[in-house]
C-alpha cells in the first residue's frame, strides 16, 4: 500500500472515531439542555410602589404555541431566572401572593387567573343582613403585571422579559360623625355592601357576584367620631349599603347596628372617591354601665369572626 494511501486510511478512521465520538457525547447530554435558554423575568417598580421586598413575587408562563404551558415558580421582588423552550412564545403573570389575605384559583389558565379575597364569616352581620356572601378586606398591597407575548429566541445573548406591576387593590377611608355617648363604646366595626370579591388578572375585571366586605373601626372620644379603612379589589355597579355596629356595655351585651345607603358618594361621577363620610350619623351610644364602661364584663361571645382558611 502507497504511504498516500495508508495516510488516508488513517486520516479516515481518525474521522470515523471522531464523529463517533461526537455523537456519543451528544447522545448523552439531555434534550431539554439542547432545546431550552435561561431567560431572565425582570420586574420593574415605579418610584411610588411599596415593593414587597420580603414576601417576593410569583410568575406564571403559558405557552401560546399550543406546547403545554410552563408553570409557576417563586421569584424575589425583582424577578429571577427561567429555563425556556427556543422559539416558543409565552404570556407571562407576575404577582405578589403572600400574606395579603388573597388566594388565587385556575392558576393554570391564562385566561381565568384570578385573584379572590378570603371569606369572612361575622354572626351579628350575617343574622341581621344575611342576602350577600361576606369576605375579608385584603391586607396591604397586591401588585400584579403581565407581559403578553414573549419569543423565546436561540442566542447566547441575555434575554428579558419585562414587567411592570400595579397595585390592584383600592383603599377606601371612612368617616362617622356626630356619634354621642362615644366614650361608652366598647367596640366598633362594620360592613359595606357591593363589593367585588375578586378579580381576573387577563382582563383587569371584577367579579360580577356582589359581596359584603367586613371591616374592624375605631371610636375617637374627644372628635366624638367612628373612622377606619378597608381594602378590596373595587366596587360593583350596585347598591352600597354601610352598616356599623357598636358594641357597649349592657347587662345583655349591647350591640347597635346603624345603616346608610353611601352609593352616591362612591358610583358614578364620584367613582373616583374613595372616602365616605356620613355626617350626622345620629347615633347615640346608652350609658348602661353607670357612666364607668370599664367596670362592665362585656361578653364578647357573638362577636367572634370565623376566618375560612385560604388552601
Amino acid at each position: 500500500m502507497s504511504c498516500n494511501k495508508k495516510i488516508a486510511l488513517l486520516f479516515l478512521t481518525f474521522a470515523v472515531a471522531w464523529i463517533s465520538c461526537q455523537n456519543k457525547r451528544l447522545d448523552d447530554i439531555p434534550l431539554t439542555d439542547l432545546t431550552r435558554t435561561n431567560v431572565n423575568v425582570r420586574i420593574n417598580w415605579q418610584q411610588d410602589q411599596l415593593i414587597p421586598t420580603t414576601e417576593g413575587m410569583r410568575i406564571n408562563l403559558f405557552a401560546l404555541d399550543g406546547t403545554p404551558h410552563y408553570g409557576k415558580a417563586d421569584v424575589n421582588w425583582d424577578g429571577g431566572t427561567v429555563k425556556l423552550t427556543k422559539g416558543t412564545t409565552c404570556r407571562t403573570y407576575a404577582y405578589s401572593y403572600i400574606g395579603n389575605n388573597v388566594q388565587f384559583r385556575n392558576e393554570s389558565d391564562p385566561d381565568l387567573i384570578e385573584a379572590t379575597s378570603a371569606p369572612l364569616v361575622r354572626a351579628t352581620y350575617s343574622r341581621a343582613y344575611p342576602e350577600e356572601p361576606t369576605i375579608s378586606g385584603i391586607i396591604g398591597s397586591m401588585y400584579a403585571g403581565e407581559n403578553q407575548s414573549y419569543t423565546v429566541l436561540n442566542t447566547p445573548n441575555p434575554q428579558y422579559i419585562e414587567i411592570y406591576p400595579e397595585d390592584v387593590v383600592k383603599t377606601y377611608t371612612f368617616e362617622v360623625r356626630g356619634v354621642k355617648g362615644a366614650q361608652f363604646i366598647s367596640a366598633v366595626r362594620g360592613g359595606i355592601s357591593g363589593m367585588s370579591a375578586s378579580r381576573f388578572l387577563a382582563t383587569g375585571q371584577l367579579s360580577a357576584t356582589p359581596s359584603t366586605l367586613l371591616f374592624d373601626a375605631a371610636a375617637h372620644v374627644a372628635q366624638g367620631t367612628v373612622t377606619g379603612s378597608f381594602r378590596t379589589f373595587g366596587r360593583l355597579d350596585d347598591e352600597n349599603t354601610f352598616v356599623l355596629e357598636i358594641l357597649y356595655p349592657s347587662n345583655t351585651s349591647g350591640i347597635m347596628q346603624k345603616t346608610w345607603n353611601v352609593t352616591g358618594q362612591i358610583s358614578g361621577v364620584n367613582s373616583d372617591n374613595y372616602h365616605i363620610v356620613i355626617d350626622p350619623a345620629e347615633i347615640e351610644v346608652p350609658d348602661e354601665g353607670g357612666g364607668n364602661a370599664s367596670a362592665w364584663q362585656v361578653d364578647l361571645n357573638s362577636w367572634n369572626d370565623v376566618t375560612v382558611p385560604l388552601n
